[in-house]
């Protein structure tokens, strides 16, 4: 029996139906189960069809899970006596009188009887894949249309890599150019990386404002330089006229005289420096590192430092000039620096854009799409299409209640097409008039992880003034006009900031860390509530010491492993270390709780990397050394994939031929091939 738990605190008003919720929730706070308890209170709402009704969250993981819980409800209210019911249905803030406990009873055949088959709960992406679907030649997608599997992604990458390569070589010899210096200094991967990033940014090489070659001129103003620049201005710097040249023969003055290695060198460095033209001046401007400044940096010399209370106390003018001459210098090295960007950043530009161009050609010949095409065309259909206004109209009559999960992962095109489809719900008083229609968003914008995908916790609280705005001028049409029928509310900012599973000592440290990195920083304008944990729970958060580089030469086993050839010193050294501590901890006893004797066992100990790569691997084969009873990489459950699930099927039907659920996965799964359509031909199927 599915379990629904009593809503505490926050949870219950962001339940209410009635209301549009902006809500910021923290890992641990139950944001799961208020998601699932608003759908539930919508679904009991007399008014509200499970079809009107829209969950978008950003993994699959998610998705699957949210439809799982309510269905699971859904599904034990159908058979519930009246006391439990009763008892569920207060636990969420329901109404709990015959007519909407008979509701409740109601709703599981309801939600299978829908349009598609049960309640909508989508990613984002499959939002998308669905609405192109049901528009495809108002989207301009060809017949046959698929979405990218990220294999197809790979293989379609290299065969447009190498068919590009070809005619760049018959051709093009300075895209050729191009893809040799950026292989160079990126190597072959990040090479590919970089034409795949530029493939991914559509956006900028197609349509107005779109970047076309030449392009040097706005590589030029984009980092901050005059158009035109080069060598000509460069010099300009170094000469006498630009270059504090005073400084510098005061700083010759008081070194020639004095009569050490440090006033030796300084002022044989002025001298030859100022003998040179001024373009040779500024290529040249490294012969003052080491001598006048620091090696490791412009800074004033270490060895000049030790010495400037002397040269001081005969020159107290001299650290006056040092520094206005480092003013100078800086000027050259960053002018020099950005010149060196333009001449590297232009022709990887221009290559991207070839390959972009390439890489889109190919996909539409293919009939394939990856995702950010399905978020582009989904918004461009909504947003731009000359037939968005009644593709909008359409979904208007399904979808009058959005909720999106995970909302601080939501990039800008992804808002645009929230925004499309929620255009008409609080404009003026929506083309719905009295009809209930409400938003919820839940997020948090410290979890904004995906910053690789364009998005931002700005991204998150920009989106919220816009539907506060809206909102409000809403409620402001409504008392305007003094209709009883009409309801308008303000949208409701809450915060679920109790954690149920996180000790008070780590959340008092997230707490402490936001505000010295500063909320500007996170994109608020304003210092967020305070976090509430668990404070029975102990906690510890600790850095452990850094593990620091060696010379890149050193000397390393002939004897490797195959994992370990593929890291670096410092990640064998930490591996090392945190297998070593964790062998101490359990040989040694670390206690967990405070008051008992309850110490960490091998499964109380989890090792969190930011990517699936070598040092994974590493760590646990280290803590294999070390006899550390370990789970793996990944633990994964065996029966989750649709590929066992569709083997497990096939197996029920063997043992028991009678069971006609697991006969109809298994025709309908790749092993049988079976559409949908031919289930329903040939299954028999009793009346009603």
């Amino acid at each position: 029996m599915s379990k629904v738990y009593p809503l505490a605190g926050n949870q219950r008003p962001a339940v209410d139906p009635g209301d549009s919720v902006w809500l910021s929730a923290s890992a641990g706070t139950g944001k799961t189960q208020v998601l699932s308890a608003r759908v539930l209170r919508l679904l009991l709402e007399p008014g509200v069809r499970p079809e009107q009704i829209l969950c978008l969250t950003f993994t699959k993981a998610g998705a699957a899970e949210m439809a799982t819980r309510v269905n699971e409800v859904l599904a034990d209210w159908v058979r519930m006596d009246d006391f439990e019911l009763g008892k569920q249905l207060g636990h969420i803030g329901a109404a709990v009188d015959p007519a909407t406990r008979a509701r409740a009873r109601s709703l599981f055949a309801s939600v299978l009887d829908c349009p598609g088959g049960g309640l909508r709960i989508d990613t984002i992406h499959a939002f998308a894949q669905w609405l192109l679907a049901a528009f495809p030649e108002e989207a301009g997608l060809v017949p046959g249309t698929k979405a990218m599997e990220d294999r197809d992604r790979e293989l379609l990458a290299r065969r447009v890599l190498a068919s590009e390569l070809l005619t760049w070589e018959a051709s093009d010899p300075a895209a050729v150019a191009a893809l040799e210096a950026l292989s160079l200094r990126l190597g072959p991967e990040g090479a590919r990386k970089w034409l795949m990033t530029c493939a991914n940014a559509r956006d900028v090489w197609v349509g107005p404002g779109a970047w076309i070659p030449p392009m040097r001129e706005r590589v030029e103003r984009l980092v901050g330089l005059e158009v035109g620049a080069g060598d000509a201005t460069l010099a300009a710097l170094a000469s006498d006229d630009t270059f504090d040249c005073a400084a510098l023969q005061h700083c010759f003055a008081t070194l020639d005289q004095w009569d050490t290695v440090t006033g030796r060198e300084g002022a044989d460095a002025i001298r030859v420096w100022r003998a040179l033209p001024p373009i040779d001046r500024a290529q040249n401007i490294e012969i003052f590192s080491g001598t006048l400044f620091n090696k490791k940096g412009f800074e004033t010399s270490e060895r000049v430092a030790k010495k400037l209370d002397n040269i001081c106390k005969r020159d107290p003018a001299y650290a006056d000039a040092i520094d206005r001459v480092s003013v100078s210098v800086d000027a050259i090295i960053l002018y020099r620096a950005l010149l060196a960007l333009v001449d590297t950043l232009t022709p990887a530009l221009e290559l991207g854009r070839k390959f972009a161009l390439a890489w889109d050609a190919a996909k539409g010949r293919e009939g394939l799409v990856d995702f950010d095409d399905l978020i582009r065309r989904a918004a461009a259909l909504l947003e731009n299409s000359d037939l968005s206004d009644w593709i909008r109209y359409k979904l208007d009559r399904q979808f009058d209640h959005l909720l999106i999960d995970e909302a601080q992962d939501t990039n800008q095109s992804q808002w645009e097409i929230i925004r499309a489809l929620t255009g008409d719900f609080f404009t003026g008083l929506g083309q719905a008039g009295d009809r209930m229609r409400t938003i919820f968003v839940v997020g948090d914008y410290k979890q904004a992880i995906f910053g690789f995908q364009g998005t931002s916790p700005k991204n998150f609280n920009n989106a919220f003034e816009f539907y506060r705005g809206l909102l409000s001028e809403r409620r402001k049409n409504a008392e305007a006009l003094r209709d009883p029928q009409i309801t308008a509310r303000d949208l409701q900012d809450l915060d679920l900031g109790q954690s149920y599973r996180t000790a008070q000592d780590v959340l008092t440290f997230v707490d402490d860390a936001i505000t010295t990195i500063g909320p500007a920083r996170f994109g608020l304008e304003n210092q967020p509530e305070k976090h509430v944990g668990d404070a029975s729970r102990p906690g510890l958060v600790t850095l452990w010491n850094p593990v620091g580089g060696k010379d890149s030469d050193s000397e390393t086993d002939d004897d490797q492993s195959d994992t370990e050839s593929d890291t670096t010193e410092p990640e064998r050294e930490m591996a090392d270390s945190i297998a070593g501590q964790i062998k101490q901890w359990l040989d040694n006893g670390f206690a967990l709780t405070k008051g008992t004797h309850r110490s960490a066992r091998a499964g109380d100990i989890m090792v969190l990397v930011r990517k699936r790569r070598e040092l994974a691997g590493l760590i646990v084969a280290r803590l294999h050394a070390a006899g550390v009873p370990v789970a793996g990489v990944d633990r994964l459950r065996l029966g989750a994939p649709l590929a066992v699930k569709d083997l497990m099927a096939g197996l029920r039907f063997a043992v028991q031929p009678g069971d006609d659920l697991s006969l109809a996965c298994l025709l309908t799964s790749p092993l049988i091939g079976w559409s949908q359509q031919q289930l329903l031909d040939h299954g028999h199927r009793p009346d009603k």
